[in-house]
């Protein structure tokens, strides 16, 4: 383990898209680990990227961070520090690249031998704005887009958004998120491998052998009996998390416990009025095409009001962000100063 760790594999694309179905698929694969949200790379990267984990020093502090609330979504994991701290220690070249494939490695709901796993993945919608950074981190990594119907993937993150969102706002966010993405893939020449909702819900078996040929594992069928996999996390972000957490997250995830369906696919139409799916085609279709929706977009127009309420967002949307990239620049000791004062 500590000469041959496993290449690493990026889940990216907007939240709401499949993306922990596609994880707990991929987990329940007798030679990967795959992971859901743990912001831990952005959040550490700037601080440790260059540091070497042979100084306990150095261990000690990066292993105190996984006892701060540093997520910016909800997340559920944190590896076991002492046997990571252990694993560390194994380490032949203690780099940070090594040591966060190590911390996926210790992801509690992985349940298999170590020496067995040939792939780790990273599921961090986030991620998909931070590529560049990644892709210096990781040179080797793979990265696997998913996609989502906008209208369907909007209609969901408006349900489970902690804010009345304005579909305005959620659909410039899903313009950007996969111009960047673009951006990087074309600037890094990533090696990807592109997947829609639609196709994985239709077509589970399918596209899942594709992805074990990307991920060069052979395929198998344990991937499609995902479910019980789903219920041990339930189960224990019920045990572990407050009952406000546990909700909110065991309603988003209510249909991970069931066999793959596509009876979500086009929801849309029934929970959107007609003028909320032109505004929805107005913004995205351009960008949708890119991702290969060719036959779901109509022609359609907004008002004025509805032209300035979306370019305040086009402005909005970049520097949020742009924003947050900023705060995880800053010193350590800062941001734990600024996760204290926000706990």
């Amino acid at each position: 383990m500590t000469k041959n760790l496993p290449n690493i594999v990026f889940i990216i694309g907007m939240g709401r898209s499949g993306t922990t179905l596609l994880t707990n698929m991929l987990n329940s694969h007798a030679n990967i680990v795959a992971c859901p949200e743990n912001e831990f790379i952005i959040f550490l990267q700037q601080n440790f990227k260059n540091e070497d984990f042979s100084n306990p020093k150095v261990v000690d502090s990066f292993l105190g961070i996984f006892n701060l609330e540093y997520n910016r979504v909800l997340s559920f994991w944190k590896p076991d520090l002492n046997v990571l701290r252990q694993d560390i220690e194994k380490l032949e070249i203690k780099s940070f690249e090594n040591v966060c494939k190590l911390v996926y490695m210790n992801y509690p709901f992985a349940e298999k031998n170590k020496n067995d796993v040939s792939c780790i993945v990273d599921k961090n919608p986030i991620h998909s704005l931070y590529l560049n950074e990644l892709q210096k981190l990781f040179p080797d990594a793979k990265y696997i887009i998913l996609s989502r119907d906008y209208r369907d993937n909007i209609v969901s993150r408006k349900t489970y958004s902690d804010k009345n969102s304005s579909i305005l706002k959620l659909a410039v966010a899903w313009n950007y998120f996969y111009q960047q993405i673009a951006k990087s893939v074309k600037s890094n020449d990533l090696n990807v491998s592109y997947l829609r909702y639609e196709d994985l819900v239709s077509n589970p078996e399918d596209e899942l052998m594709k992805l074990c040929d990307f991920l060069q594992v052979e395929y198998q069928n344990s991937m499609l009996e995902f479910q019980t996999l789903s219920k041990k996390i339930k189960s224990h972000i019920k045990e572990s998390a407050s009952a406000e957490k546990y909700e909110k997250i065991s309603s988003m995830h209510q249909n991970l416990e069931k066999k793959v369906s596509s009876d979500r696919v086009g929801s849309f139409d029934s929970r959107l009025t007609k003028n909320e799916i032109a505004v929805l085609n107005f913004i995205c279709k351009n960008e949708a095409k890119k991702i290969g929706y060719l036959n779901l977009i109509e022609d359609s127009s907004i008002n004025l009001r509805q032209k300035a309420v979306l370019q305040f967002y086009r402005l909005y949307i970049p520097l949020f962000y742009n924003l947050e990239k900023i705060k995880l620049k800053l010193p350590l000791k800062i941001k734990k100063i600024l996760l204290r004062k926000k706990q």
